[in-house]
């Protein structure tokens, strides 16, 4: 019976002991609110902190905040810091979060009880009372100045000031207010936190100098040093009582241990520490009044300020169906941007097209002055004198508190009737001259097989040209991104440790795991720790001692890590922390798995996009992929050949024979396998002049003379050719146009793309020289530089013009004479007649007529079936 008693007293004992634990335990944590200071000014801040201390909390807790709305504006925060210390092997944690307060109004104001959950159990702050004083605006020479939140005569040091120049205006009226700094102290940086809605305010923001320029001002006996800070105009768009919310500012305050120099403001602070301070100016109580509706003209369209007009037309006397341009502007003081069109009355018989406006705000002037520009263009329909009726802006001048209207003068306008124009003599007959022959044979024709390549497909023209065009570009980007990857690794420490930093975690988990295999534990995971906190400064470019959990996490979650990793990042450095200070044992399989963990989080890091983690192209790799798309490109450009030498000999024999169609025979079938070469034209012309059909060997000479210019033989029976002709084709040209054309034609254009290839090539190999050389040599390398951008540009220019000669489309007349019609068809009167071998430029085409240009600019109508195209063998060739 004793020992039963005896167990249960003992086991009473013990229960007592278990529960007393627990309550202990529970008991020993705490979470507790505080403020930096209970009183005061409205344009201060306060720091509000919430301590969580115990022996086990979550760090990770959430903290829930009262409501706060109308009473602060939370500029800052949370921030959260972590304290963890082991007294006589007991273990205590502290978790600090911390906010930054800017007060709404002035007066009591309470900040209510913040909770928090640990362990299931919710716990509560006490309410904090903070007093809010009002703040007297500041002015100079004895008048009082700001009080500091005590109450005393003790002015801040450092306060900003909203200045506005009128606090009642009208809608539309500019107000502007100036944001300035008065600083007794070193200011070494400063940042505009929170910017005022101006909510019902057309904004525009006016120059302030930068940096900021200091004046000296003297309030209540104290010496300042005062900034302009910011300024804006205000255009009010709706009327009332308006409200400007303060500017929040955060100024880095240089402090200093040896003397103390007030003129050296907003310099560097490279000497002594910075602290921040953040300060507000008042928010400003405007009243807007509407435009009295009283005297209000019908024309008036809302413009507020005081302007100016001006109205012109020009020209003033247009045919009938000319354009004329009328030109409004409007110039003043007032918002420019929003000033709109004057009213304009035109005659029945004008038609008006869309307004083109241009405006120039001069943000310089104090007020806002511009002017703004209407051009309209409008067109007669009919002759005669028109009177357009002056035109009328009004607007509403708040300096005289009435309307204004500007009417400007009547324009007289002439519009002449149309004139028919006869058709000039030179349309109506064409000159012909009697040409005598020239006493001697053609040139013999071409016998050599080597001769026969393509000579049709232009360089310009295949993929591999202008692929090619593609490489230059390619290789400048390429040295300026390895140029700047190498000032990156040499001057930019954030950017070195960024990319470092994966190679050097690898480095450090290696060193980790060979304490692993040693089964030191507070070693090993103190390497962990290390690694882990050196990888996330490097990467978050801050220093690893300060790297916190909590605001890592933050942090890596803007960069679009996910939650999961963030969570298991915390978990591992909270392992870390309390595995080294911690009495634990040597577990191997723990110790194995906080090593995968890390390297786990590590590459889950490395991905991130923002932090230079995905992988880019290289530059090779580019490079590569252009050179691989510029290779198929020509390869896709280049036709299959056929051989053709068998029949070029034959179409020779025949020629040499006499057989001079049998001859064009075969040289045509070359031309229907797709080879195109000057050559084979050359020698059908030499076959069909031998036939006396002069039109159409003209037309292959033509054609041979486009792909070889040079060629002596050509030229020579070409001109040959000609003088058999009736007509004289020859127009009147300048010296310039001479003398393009010789340069033209006396390069190939595969010539000139291959200088300008080389050319380009050449500049683009000075520029990326450009970027390496020394600064000595930069000048010689232009120097070397514009020689090559001379032959780049001159060549380029000779290219485009034998594109643009090989579109003209040009044609010869296979007819032996045909008459030329004023228009497409028989019916039309007869202009001119034109002669087999003639050279003429299509116009354009109609039914199976065609209008023809001749080189004396003589314009005229001939069927479709008397002539053909030059280009159109080449075209079926392609085809």
């Amino acid at each position: 019976m004793k020992k039963i008693v005896l167990l249960t007293i003992g086991g009473i004992v013990l229960a007592a002991m278990f529960f007393t634990l627990n309550s202990v335990s529970a008991q020993d944590i705490t979470f507790e609110a505080s403020v930096d200071k209970n009183r005061l000014s409205f344009e201060d801040v306060l720091v509000l902190s919430f301590v969580l201390s115990g022996s086990n909390i979550d760090m990770n807790a959430v903290l829930e905040l009262p409501d706060m709305k109308d009473s602060f504006d939370i500029l800052r925060g949370p921030s959260r810091s972590q304290n963890i210390s082991i007294i006589n092997g007991r273990q205590s944690s502290s978790l600090t979060i911390q906010y930054v307060l800017s007060p709404k109004k002035t007066g009591t104001l309470e900040i209510g009880a913040a909770t928090i959950v640990q362990n299931k159990k919710t716990y509560g702050t006490t309410p904090i009372s903070i007093e809010v004083l009002t703040v007297s605006t500041p002015s100079q020479q004895g008048v009082q100045g700001p009080q500091n939140a005590q109450g005393n005569d003790t002015q801040p040091d450092v306060f900003l000031r909203a200045e506005v120049d009128k606090e009642t205006a009208y809608l539309g009226e500019q107000i502007t207010i100036s944001y300035k700094l008065y600083t007794r102290l070193n200011i070494s940086g400063y940042e505009i936190s929170q910017q005022p809605s101006f909510t019902g305010f057309w904004l525009e923001e006016l120059q302030v100098p930068a940096p900021p320029k200091l004046q000296m001002t003297n309030i209540n006996g104290q010496q300042y040093g005062v900034a302009l800070m910011k300024k804006v105009a205000l255009f009010p768009t709706s009327s009332g009582h308006m409200t400007i919310d303060p500017l929040v500012m955060t100024f880095a305050i240089k402090t200093r241990s040896g003397r103390h120099d007030p003129f050296d403001m907003f310099g560097d602070s490279f000497f002594g520490r910075t602290e921040q301070l953040i300060r507000k100016t008042q928010p400003l109580s405007l009243t807007i009044q509407p435009l009295p509706e009283e005297n209000r003209p019908g024309s008036f369209n809302g413009d507020v300020g005081a302007f100016t007009m001006s109205v012109e037309a020009e020209p003033k006397e247009v045919l009938q169906d000319e354009p004329v341009t009328l030109r409004i502007k409007i110039q003043g003081t007032g918002n420019i941007k929003t000033v709109k069109e004057p009213l304009i009355t035109l005659p029945e018989s004008f038609k008006r097209y869309d307004t083109q406006i241009s405006e120039a705000p001069f943000t310089l002037q104090e007020p806002l002055q511009g002017e703004k520009v209407f051009e309209t263009v409008i067109i007669p329909s009919s002759d005669g004198t028109f009177q357009v009726p002056p035109v009328l802006f009004s607007y509403f001048d708040p300096q005289r508190a009435s309307y204004q209207t500007l009417r400007s003068q009547p324009l007289s306008l002439v519009v002449l009737p149309k004139v028919d124009q006869e058709e000039p003599m030179e349309r109506r007959i064409a000159t012909k001259e009697e040409i005598k022959l020239i006493g001697k044979d053609i040139r013999f024709i071409k016998t050599d097989v080597n001769n026969l390549e393509e000579h049709g497909r232009y360089w310009h023209q295949s993929g591999l040209f202008q692929g090619s065009l593609l490489l230059p570009i390619v290789c400048v980007a390429a040295a300026w991104g390895y140029k700047r990857h190498r000032k990156k690794y040499a001057c930019d420490t954030r950017y070195l440790r960024r990319k470092q930093a994966n190679k050097l975690s690898k480095q450090r988990l290696k060193d980790a795991r060979a304490l692993l295999d040693h089964g030191d534990a507070k070693a090993f995971y103190a390497a962990i720790s290390n690694a882990l906190r050196q990888y996330l400064g490097d990467k978050l470019n801050v220093p690893s001692a300060a790297i916190v959990g909590y605001e890592a996490g933050k942090i890596l979650r803007e960069h679009g890590l996910n939650e999961e990793v963030v969570q298991r990042l915390i978990r591992c450095l909270d392992t870390c922390d309390y595995a080294r200070f911690a009495p634990v044992g040597a577990d191997r399989d723990e110790m194995q798995r906080t090593l995968q963990e890390v390297e786990v989080i590590i590459r889950e890091i490395e991905g991130l996009k923002g932090l230079g983690g995905r992988s880019k192209p290289s530059v090779a790799s580019v490079t590569g992929l252009v050179l691989c798309a510029v290779f198929a490109l020509s390869i896709a450009s280049q036709g299959a050949e056929t051989s053709v030498e068998e029949i070029f000999r034959q179409g020779n024999e025949f020629y040499e024979g006499g057989q001079y169609q049998e001859a064009i025979d075969r040289y045509q079938q070359i031309l229907a396998t797709g080879l195109e070469n000057g050559y084979v034209y050359y020698n059908i012309g030499n076959a069909l002049l031998k036939e006396q059909r002069v039109g159409e060997a003209i037309l292959q000479y033509e054609r041979a003379q486009r792909l070889l210019p040079r060629d002596e033989d050509i030229n020579f029976n070409l001109g040959y050719a000609k003088a058999l002709t009736l007509d004289k084709m020859e127009g009147e040209r300048g010296t310039v146009s001479r003398m393009v054309s010789s340069i033209r034609t006396f390069f190939s254009p595969n010539e000139l793309s291959l200088a300008f290839w080389l050319a380009y090539a050449a500049l683009t190999m000075i520029v990326i020289a450009f970027m390496f050389v020394p600064r000595r040599w930069k000048i010689r390398m232009v120097y070397l530089a514009l020689p090559c951008a001379l032959l780049l540009m001159v060549s380029a220019i000779l290219l485009l013009f034998h594109i643009s000669y090989d579109e003209m489309d040009e044609a010869i007349v296979l007819a032996e004479k045909i008459e030329a019609k004023t228009g497409p068809g028989e019916s039309y009167s007869t202009l001119f007649e034109i002669h087999e071998g003639a050279k003429v430029r299509i116009q354009r085409e109609k039914l199976d007529w065609v209008e023809i240009k001749l080189p004396n600019k003589v314009i005229g109508w001939i069927p479709n079936a008397h002539l053909e195209r030059i280009a159109q063998q080449i075209e079926k060739n392609a085809n």
